[in-house]
């Protein structure tokens, strides 16, 4: 009597992940890095992103943070955040760096908005952070802006380590925007893997 055997029917593909809207998720995710993955209710991407990113950014932010010296304007020194995050495309002072730094909106906006309208320090939060520094030509427009020596003088090497930290948190939000726009990459089952295991199978059925 002729033995039977039973064929191990083939994997199923996983389920695709609801995308929702890919163009809204992509942009939460430029803006606050996981906030697209958690809007397609891919919480552990989101998660995953979010706890990644956000420190690295964070940190970066702060390394390039400093208080001045204070003056007769600010009594308790003036406060100059993110003085390593700002675009510039003047004369002397073009600033690649912004290009993967603004890869996080968080970052982006407040540095593009403050390159539109360029102000001097008047002792408050908003008129340094994200702000350029001054150039030879703003000395009467800025005159109280430190100028990019000053906040090299100021930063120290914290200079270099907040602008490596910030670029690479820029970088890796750039994979989290794609993932969320295209979501993850297909896994396709490979036909000869199912033959094979079919084969396997096959051997050992006809040894019993």
């Amino acid at each position: 009597m002729a033995e039977t055997t039973t064929r191990r029917p083939s994997p199923a593909a996983p389920p695709e992940p609801d995308l929702r809207n890919p163009a809204l998720a992509g942009l939460l995710a430029w803006l606050f890095p996981g906030a697209g993955h958690l809007y397609q209710r891919r919480y552990f991407k989101g998660a995953l992103f979010a706890i990644c990113i956000w420190p690295i950014m964070l940190a970066g932010l702060f390394m390039g943070s400093y208080r001045a010296e204070p003056t007769a304007q600010t009594a308790s020194g003036q406060i100059h955040f993110a003085r390593t995050v700002y675009y510039s495309w003047r004369p002397g002072d073009k600033r690649l760096y912004f290009v993967p730094q603004a890869c996080v909106g968080a970052m982006a906006l407040p540095a593009l908005w403050q390159a539109r309208f360029p102000g001097d320090a008047d002792g408050s939060f908003s008129s340094t952070a994200f702000a350029p520094p001054r150039i030879s030509s703003e000395s009467q427009t800025r005159p109280n802006q430190p100028d990019a020596n000053d906040i090299a003088r100021s930063l120290h090497s914290w200079l270099d380590v907040s602008t490596i930290f910030t670029v690479v948190a820029g970088l890796l939000n750039l994979l989290a925007v794609f993932d969320a726009i295209g979501g993850p990459a297909p896994v396709e089952y490979e036909e000869e893997t199912a033959k094979k295991e079919d084969g396997e199978e096959e051997t050992k059925e006809e040894k019993k």
